[in-house]
């Protein structure tokens, strides 16, 4: 956790640090522009500090494995296992996935909406619109998948084609 709260800090100052200073004038006068481009921020540094995390987490493999070689039995490096390592793996892999096909697209998707209209203005009126065109643009994905899918292969079942022909991984984590 203190790893990842490093890495999120870090991915923050740097996204602030390059940011365009001239959009400041333009989310100055409406106060949900302010609120949707922080929340925007927030999961933007996110996502950065978990593709930091995992473009890490081989070189924190290899020198955590090499520790171990050189001192086995030492009682300082014992909390380095494999299943400290392994932990890390899924969860780096399972927040890249999050971050990937949901963060980033919402993200996308809540900064260019406007909310819908004949109702009250405000963030939940963007975040129904954001969570509506993402649920459309999940659809449309599957359905396509699906249907490329059938017409290859009309034997397979629907979730293998899904899951295993498009190297599309499982998120699940180990214990």
């Amino acid at each position: 956790m203190l790893l990842f709260l490093l890495l999120y800090l870090g991915s923050y100052a740097l996204i602030n640090r390059f940011r365009r200073r001239d959009r400041d004038d333009l989310f100055a006068t409406d106060e949900d522009e302010v609120t949707v481009y922080r929340i925007s921020l927030w999961l933007c540094s996110f996502s950065l500090s978990v593709a930091v995390g995992a473009a890490l987490l081989l070189p924190i493999s290899i020198a955590s494995n090499e520790v171990l070689i050189l001192y086995p039995n030492s009682y300082y490096v014992k909390w380095l296992n494999s299943s400290l390592i392994q932990g890390l793996w899924n969860y780096v892999f399972l927040f890249s996935n999050l971050a990937l096909f949901v963060l980033l697209p919402f993200t996308y998707l809540f900064t260019e909406s406007s909310g819908f209209s004949g109702h009250k203005k405000g963030i939940m009126a963007r975040v129904y619109e954001t969570f509506t065109v993402f649920s459309l643009l999940a659809f449309i994905v599957f359905a396509t998948t699906y249907i490329i899918s059938a017409f290859r292969d009309p034997d397979r079942n629907t979730f293998q084609a899904l899951f295993s022909k498009y190297f599309l991984p499982f998120l699940t984590l180990y214990d």
